[in-house]
C-alpha cells in the first residue's frame, strides 16, 4: 500500500512557560530511564573529565540506579532528583546549561530533544539515527560517538566555555522544534484529510463500513469544527 509518515509531535509552547529552576553553576540535566542503554554511566564517566564547578542533575530512576549512586556516592556534583513531576521537569530544563542525552542505542526518533530544544537549553547528545531524525549535527546540538566518554565530555566543555556556540545551538533547537509541533503536525493531518475526502475511494483503497466512517467522521471534525 502507499504509506505517507508522520512524526511525533511536542507541545512546544508548555516548555516556554515557567520560572527556570535556579543553579548554582554550570549544570547538566539528564532525564531517561537508568538503564544501560541510555547512557547515564557515560555521562557520570564524562563528569569526572569535567571542571570541578560543573553539576549534574539525574532525574528519574530505574535498574541501575542503585549502582550507580553506590558508583558515585559522596560526590556532591551530582544530585540525584529520582521521579519529577512535569513542571518540575520543564524548570529543571530551563534552568540547565546543557541537556545530555548520551545514549547508546535503540533510539526511534528524539522526542526528548525536541522538549530540550523547545525549552531553550543547548544539546549534546549521542550520534544516533534516531536522534539525528530531530537534530542536526552542529546546528540544533552538539553528537558525539556513543559511549565515547571523552568526546562527551569535551561537547559538553565546548557548550559550557563557548556561550555564542551555546546561543547559536537554542535558536536553532527553537526552531527546529516549531516544526515538529503539535500545531504543525495537526496541519500535516488536515491536509492529508483534505486530499483523501477530495480524491474520494480509488482501486486499492477501501472505504465500507468502519473505515468509511471513521475518514467522514475525522476529516468533518478537523475541516468543520464546531
Amino acid at each position: 500500500g502507499d504509506y505517507e509518515m508522520l512524526y511525533n509531535g511536542v507541545e512546544v509552547a508548555r516548555y516556554h512557560r515557567g520560572e527556570p529552576y535556579k543553579a548554582d553553576g554550570p549544570t547538566i540535566f539528564f532525564c531517561s530511564r537508568h538503564e544501560p542503554r541510555k547512557g547515564l554511566a557515560v555521562l557520570l564517566q564524562a563528569l569526572a573529565r569535567l571542571p570541578a564547578d560543573v553539576r549534574v542533575w539525574v532525574a528519574s530512576d530505574g535498574p541501575e540506579t542503585a549502582a550507580l549512586q553506590l558508583a558515585h556516592a559522596g560526590d556532591p556534583r551530582v544530585e540525584w532528583l529520582g521521579r519529577i513531576s512535569e513542571d518540575d521537569k520543564v524548570a529543571r530544563w530551563r534552568g540547565a546549561s546543557v541537556f545530555c542525552a548520551p545514549s547508546l542505542h535503540g533510539e526511534s526518533f528524539g522526542v526528548i530533544l525536541l522538549e530540550s530544544m523547545a525549552a531553550g537549553t543547548p544539546i549534546v547528545a549521542t550520534d544516533l539515527d534516531g536522534y539525528r531524525k530531530v537534530a542536526r549535527p552542529g546546528v540544533d546540538a552538539l553528537l558525539v560517538p556513543p559511549g565515547d566518554a571523552d568526546a562527551l565530555a569535551g561537547a559538553i566543555g565546548r557548550v559550557l566555555a563557548e556561550p555564542a556556540l551555546a546561543q547559536q545551538l537554542v535558536a536553532a533547537g527553537r526552531e527546529r522544534a516549531g516544526q515538529f509541533s503539535m500545531a504543525a503536525l495537526a496541519e500535516r493531518y488536515e491536509g492529508i484529510y483534505e486530499r483523501l475526502v477530495a480524491e474520494g475511494p480509488r482501486p486499492g483503497r477501501r472505504w465500507s463500513g468502519p473505515v468509511a466512517a471513521t475518514v467522514r467522521r475525522t476529516a468533518s471534525r478537523m475541516l468543520y469544527p464546531r
